[in-house]
């Protein structure tokens, strides 16, 4: 049983956790804000490929505030984007083409972790020095963007894109992702199929869980600090490496859909994946989702 008060900063995933297909979990979030009132810090580090300030955003639409449920919280685009931002994207060359949608939820054709940057987006893949991987859409009869949950719905894209060369950039290794009940294709299916160079920032990268402790809580011992995520090979995986406690909760995450999918216990698909997180519980909230 994980006794909170054995930490001091609990490092939350979004998808999964607290935000659903179906909306957000108000049991779980005032799980949060009573973590906080014991002197708790809460951090959200999501995979999203938005910036913190856009994701804060978000949030506040969705309930989800700032200093109330949470303390801060880091993104796989915020560490992307101050990479693109000095410049240091390992590529050579300035332009891109983007695959999918640039902004989830936004006519905006330049990808907002680009935004004031020296690197320019380009209409035709043919005058790109690499590609990155927006959300993967397709679009209707009239020009609308839509998710998919097949991954097949992708392989001819991907292979002509690939065809190039060219590298990928990546700032979301989620799979999939819970979107309206569904669970649809995201980034990081795309770069798992993708033949050539893959550059990926997020989840379970080290760099992106250090940011985060570097920028907010740089003094707190490594093992007073709980990850708490839905996905081993991001969440989990990405803890151990930080060398961080982990817990991985089931209800309507993607550890659930894929062990429902699959057909197979958690035991199996844990020793299938060689990923054990330090707890697993059913949620991070005694009372129901939802």
């Amino acid at each position: 049983m994980i006794n909170i008060e054995n930490f001091d900063v609990v490092i939350v995933d979004a998808y999964g956790v607290f935000n659903f297909g179906q909306g957000i979990s108000q049991s779980v979030i005032e799980t949060f804000k009573t973590w906080k009132a014991k002197g708790k810090q809460v951090y959200i580090l999501s995979n999203t490929s938005s910036t913190i300030e856009k994701t804060v955003q978000s949030y506040e639409k969705k309930g989800v505030i700032k200093g109330v449920h949470y303390t801060n919280l880091m993104t796989a685009g915020q560490y992307a984007s101050e990479v693109i931002k000095q410049g240091e994207l390992p590529v050579i060359g300035n332009k891109f083409y983007v695959l999918g949608t640039a902004n989830f939820k936004s006519s905006n054709p330049v990808p907002s972790i680009f935004t004031n940057s020296s690197y320019e987006l380009v209409p035709s893949v043919e005058k790109a020095d690499f590609i990155y991987c927006g959300t993967p859409q397709l679009l209707d009869a009239n020009g609308v963007a839509y998710d998919s949950t097949e991954i097949g719905d992708f392989t001819e894209l991907v292979a002509t894109l690939a065809k190039t060369g060219l590298p990928l950039v990546c700032a979301n290794p989620d799979l999939m992702a819970n979107e309206g009940g569904r669970f649809v294709v995201r980034q990081g299916t795309i770069a798992k199929i993708w033949p050539g160079k893959v550059i990926m920032y997020g989840k379970p990268d080290p760099r992106v869980f250090n940011s985060l402790l570097n920028r907010y809580c740089p003094n707190v011992p490594k093992d007073r600090i709980l990850m708490v995520g839905d996905t081993l090979r991001t969440d989990i995986l990405g803890a151990k490496l930080t060398g961080i406690k982990s817990c991985l909760v089931l209800e309507g995450g993607i550890t659930e859909y894929e062990m429902k999918r699959d057909n197979i216990s958690l035991e199996t698909y844990i020793l299938k994946q060689s990923i054990t997180p330090d707890f697993i519980y059913d949620r991070v909230s005694k009372a129901p989702l939802f």
